[in-house]
C-alpha cells in the first residue's frame, strides 16, 4: 500500500511538471519575449530573431518553408498554415530560446545550438552564439531560421545541416544584397 501512495505522488509531480512546461510554452503575449536567456547572450538572440523576422517578411525567404518537408512528407509551409501562422509570427510567438550552455552539444565549441525536430524549444550555446553574432549577424540570423525549420518538424541527415543553412542563406540573403536588389528594381 505504501508503494502505491508513492507512485501517486510521483505521478502528481510528473503531471505538475507537464503543466508547468505547457504553460511555459504557451504563445508569447504582446510585450513578452520568447527568449529565456539573460544578459549579452539574450540580447544577441533577441537581435538575431528581429533580423530573422525582417528576412522572413520577404516572399523569397518564406519560400524556404516550402523547400523542406517534415517526417510525414508534408511541406513545412503546410504545417504553418495548419497552425494559422506565418513564418514570422511562428518564430516570434511559438518558438522559445533557452540557454543550452550546459548541454553536450555546446561543449564542442563549433555549434551555435540546436533543437529536436518538432520541438518548439531551441537551446542556444550562449558563448558561441554571442561570439558569432559579434563577428556578423548573417550567420546568427540564418541559425534562427534554420532552427525554426527544425521546430516545425524538419529532420536532419538528410538533409545535412550544411545544406539546410546553405538553402536558408540563399533564400534569405544578407541585407546588403536585399538593399542592392531593391535599388536595382527602382
Amino acid at each position: 500500500m505504501r508503494g502505491c501512495g508513492r507512485s501517486r505522488g510521483i505521478l502528481r509531480v510528473a503531471s505538475l511538471a507537464t503543466l508547468l512546461t505547457l504553460g511555459a510554452l504557451s504563445p508569447v503575449r504582446a510585450g513578452e519575449s520568447n527568449v529565456r536567456l539573460h544578459g549579452a547572450p539574450g540580447m544577441a538572440v533577441r537581435r538575431a530573431i528581429e533580423g530573422a523576422s525582417l528576412r522572413l517578411e520577404e516572399p523569397g525567404c518564406q519560400q524556404v518553408f516550402s523547400d523542406f518537408s517534415g517526417a510525414a512528407g508534408r511541406p513545412l509551409q503546410a504545417a504553418l498554415e495548419q497552425l494559422g501562422e506565418t513564418p514570422r509570427s511562428y518564430l516570434r510567438g511559438l518558438v522559445f530560446f533557452y540557454d543550452g550552455s550546459s548541454q553536450r552539444r555546446c561543449a564542442s565549441g563549433g555549434v551555435l545550438g540546436g533543437t529536436k525536430p518538432g520541438s518548439r524549444v531551441v537551446y542556444v550555446c550562449a558563448l558561441q552564439f554571442s561570439e558569432a553574432d559579434r563577428r556578423g549577424t548573417f550567420l546568427t540570423e540564418a541559425f534562427i531560421i534554420h532552427e525554426t525549420l527544425h521546430s516545425l518538424g524538419l529532420g536532419e541527415n538528410p538533409p545535412a545541416s550544411s545544406e539546410i543553412t546553405r538553402r536558408v542563406m540563399k533564400r534569405c540573403p544578407a541585407r546588403a544584397a536585399m538593399n542592392q536588389r531593391a535599388k536595382s528594381a527602382e
